[in-house]
């Protein structure tokens, strides 16, 4: 007897919950508005040591004497491997190749970078088209007191690099750095002797190339953004 209860009690509460829905059609449906949105943070990390902490607002913390004591947001060496190979963009433009028939390569070296957006919005919104038409648009709102944080993004140097084959060999695995240079030592009666000598320390042991990048800071931003269909009608046979 109690289970026939129960069977009769969610077969009423079933109808009544049908009977509350109703059918709209098309014009209903374009005149029904809402509520709705959504707050999104967004983090882009690529081959970095502290990437996870953005609270860090210099790129190193320093003594008294203003010398660095320990460096943020540099270049994890375990991640790019032991020639540092992993962290590299090669570009063959247009498949050049040089006289003896290889391959050259863009190569960008050591490429780093962390970039964070504490809160952005995104949401709905309804404005005016050029047929004079209301029409819904995707908005995407940003806050001045959530900056855009740049944390040591670039790369270390740039280089035209050329290879014998496939493989190891191809231009994009070089991975030749300054250590030692030919120099020339001139004597008291004019004369001259090529020794090898060390490079300076500012570039001893870096990759070689003739170009690198670093930015680091904050790019404030406060406004908004919204997306919509330029051929868009707005009307209620209009898909946007």
């Amino acid at each position: 007897m109690s289970k026939l209860l129960t069977l009769c009690a969610l077969l009423c509460t079933s109808m009544v919950s049908y009977a509350g829905l109703e059918a709209l059609d098309q014009q209903e449906l374009t005149d029904t508005v809402g509520q709705g949105g959504a707050d999104l943070s967004w983090t882009l990390s690529l081959n970095h040591v502290y990437a996870t902490d953005l609270t860090k607002n210099a790129i190193s913390r320093l003594d008294g004497n203003d010398n660095p004591l320990d460096v943020f947001y540099v270049l994890d060496p375990t991640t790019c491997g032991a020639t540092k190979q992993f962290c590299r963009l090669a570009i063959a433009p247009n498949n050049h190749i040089d006289v003896n028939g290889n391959k050259k390569w863009l190569v960008f070296k050591d490429i780093q970078g962390t970039i964070q957006i504490d809160k952005f919005s995104i949401d709905g919104a309804t404005i005016i088209n050029h047929h004079n038409e209301p029409q819904t648009a995707m908005k995407i709102s940003f806050y001045d007191d959530k900056p855009l944080k740049i944390r040591n993004l670039g790369f270390a140097t740039l280089a035209i690099e050329t290879g014998t084959g496939e493989g190891a060999n191809e231009g994009y695995a070089n991975s030749q750095t300054y250590n030692k240079f030919t120099g020339r030592v001139y004597q008291a009666d004019g004369t001259f002797t090529e020794e090898e000598q060390d490079v300076p320390l500012f570039d001893r042991g870096a990759e070689k190339g003739f170009m690198g990048l670093n930015v680091h800071g904050n790019m404030h931003m406060n406004g908004n953004l919204k997306i919509f269909s330029y051929n868009c009608t707005g009307g209620a046979q209009s898909r946007c």
